[in-house]
């Protein structure tokens, strides 16, 4: 491999095999390299970590960034293998076939390795390629699409490794593309998945007490697992890392804040540049810590609602959590079979020892020791974690109740955070051992509300209550009800406040006023003819605000407003 010229300050790129680092050569290297014809698959190497600003100017010279090499290379697929020399690109040149092979490769006579194939190769090329070695490319119905299996000696998978198609060559599990070993999508940066051949030397940055404290925060869930059921299997994954080394995961209150995890279900297309395919496919993916990613979307963990989700079955919430947590916190994909991170899912696995030195090379081993032999008497252990639910009515019309309870036991700092069946999420005002929700909404029909505490010792307890909303009865007044938004007065505004207070008016006969937000709050505004609305939270981005004015037969009349949150 050429190595060419550029400035010493920017960051190498890691290799499973080796570190690619920057080395002094004329700047005309970089014209060769790039006008190189002998590979259409380049490496390009940056001074500085590439951006949006980077990948386009490569699209717009028809270029396809096929892979990221974190911190700052991409892997690019380029026709006729020549790429046009821009400022800021310090290094060119294909990938060299040692590169391509695993370290895991061990052995002699006949290795049952996995070839990964650059994302633009067809099919048709991967198969021309495997034919020219004369062995046989098996498939599966749940092997990757870039994924293929073979068997052949070291020898031979050193030829395969010298196509420029092939992206790497490793183990492979006896069960990849089995039913029982779904896929996982891929190691995410915002400028492409990273490839297997990757590697991540870093991962969230150390506090002052030498721990990484990460917050979370849930989003919409599968409706096919009980909500409390999704939360615990995760929290239950966050925790399998946590145990091995100097992490702690504590709920957090904003899904866009720094170092917080925003773990949701989503299905197809769903605002980041990598969509969802439906039952069977890739069930989950994860964007890699910063500086790989940036704040918004750093180590947020997006799973496939599509999917047939259980607890503890197949498609295990759990499994497919514990192997994206270790994403979340800055792992890649191992060559291994039978590591948690190897890049097929394995049902009801356990860290392997593999899996917690790959965690404790970024975060250490834990600080707190084993426990010296008691000798003197010892504080007592933290209290068991307790929730109550006061009793709540089994049916209404209204279109939102207020729970209340008590959280008792554990150690501080204990919350308390509610969720409904459809997905809407709050936390609940915690005074001492009481705590109330504010206005959580009911859909018409069956509402199963979950609530959970959460303490500072890792301990969750939880309760739910089954609310019926029934439908409401048909007003009989001759006086139609009515409601509007006077403050503010357009029906679309622009703030830069986390919360905001809306005022109206509404007609005679109003019982009371309610509020909702597309991302699931809801409240009951104070006054009725005229009322007030304090302290609805927005979350940055668009969010659709519903006022509804009711009276006491249960009719009710709405009026909307369009907050934009920059």
């Amino acid at each position: 491999m050429l190595l060419i010229a550029c400035a010493c300050w920017g960051q190498d790129i890691h290799f499973k095999t080796r570190t690619l680092t920057h080395q002094a050569a004329a700047v005309d290297g970089v014209n060769n390299a790039l006008e190189d014809t002998s590979a259409v698959h380049k490496i390009l190497m940056y001074d500085h970590a590439p951006g949006p600003e980077e990948v386009t100017a490569l699209l717009r010279d028809g270029v396809a960034v096929v892979a990221a090499l974190p911190d700052n290379g991409l892997v690019v697929s380029a026709p006729g293998g020549k790429v046009r020399v821009r400022e800021g690109i310090a290094w060119a040149g294909p990938m060299d076939p040692e590169d391509k092979l695993s370290p895991a490769l061990v052995g002699d006579g006949a290795i049952t390795a996995l070839i990964e194939f650059h994302s633009d190769v067809t099919p048709g090329q991967q198969e021309t390629v495997a034919g020219a070695e004369m062995v046989e490319l098996r498939r599966t119905p749940y092997l990757q699409p870039r994924h293929g299996i073979v068997t052949a000696d070291s020898a031979t998978l050193r030829k395969l490794a010298a196509y420029d198609e092939v992206a790497y060559i490793f183990p492979a599990d006896p069960d990849a593309g089995a039913e029982s070993m779904l896929t996982c999508a891929g190691m995410l940066t915002t400028n492409g998945m990273a490839g297997q051949y990757a590697t991540i030397v870093h991962g969230w940055d150390l506090d002052a007490d030498r721990y990484v404290h990460l917050t979370y925060l849930f989003g919409s869930v599968t409706p096919k697992v009980p909500a409390l059921t999704v939360q615990s299997e995760v929290l239950r994954a966050l925790n399998e890392w946590a145990k091995v080394t100097n992490l702690i995961f504590q709920q957090g209150p904003n899904p866009a804040g720094a170092r917080n995890l925003l773990i949701k279900f989503v299905s197809g297309a769903h605002g980041d540049a990598y969509p969802f395919d439906g039952p069977t496919g890739s069930l989950a993916h994860t964007f890699y810590p910063v500086p790989v990613n940036a704040e918004t979307i750093a180590g947020d963990m997006h799973l496939d609602a599509d999917e047939n989700w259980h607890a503890g079955g197949d498609t295990d919430i759990y499994s497919v959590a514990l192997h994206e947590a270790g994403h979340a916190i800055g792992l890649g994909h191992s060559d291994k079979p039978g590591d948690v991170m190897y890049p097929y899912y394995r049902s009801r696995a356990a860290l392997s020892a593999s899996d917690i030195s790959a965690a404790q090379s970024l975060y250490g081993v834990p600080l707190t020791a084993a426990p010296a032999p008691v000798t003197q008497p010892v504080e007592p252990t933290t209290a068991p974690l307790r929730l109550t639910i006061d009793s709540a009515p089994s049916a209404t019309t209204a279109a939102s109740t207020t729970l209340s309870g008590t959280a008792s036991g554990g150690r501080d700092p204990v919350t308390v955070q509610w969720q409904t069946a459809g997905g809407s999420t709050g936390k609940a005002t915690l005074r001492t051992t009481a705590w109330t929700t504010g206005g959580i909404p009911l859909s018409v029909g069956d509402n199963t509300i979950s609530i959970s505490a959460y303490d500072g010792a890792q301990q969750s307890a939880s309760a739910t209550v089954n609310i019926t909303r029934q439908a409401a009865t048909t007003q009989t007044s001759n006086v139609p009800l009515s409601i509007s938004i006077r403050t503010p007065a357009p029906t679309v505004v622009t703030v830069s406040t986390a919360t905001m207070t809306i005022g109206g008016l509404a007609s005679s006969g109003i019982s009371r006023v309610t509020w909702q937000t597309s991302a699931g709050a809801a409240g009951v505004a104070s006054g009725t003819n005229n009322w007030v609305a304090s302290g609805v939270p927005l979350y940055t981005g668009t969010n659709t605000v519903v006022v509804k004015a009711w009276d006491a037969k249960g009719a009710s009349a709405w009026a909307s407003l369009v907050v934009i949150r920059r």
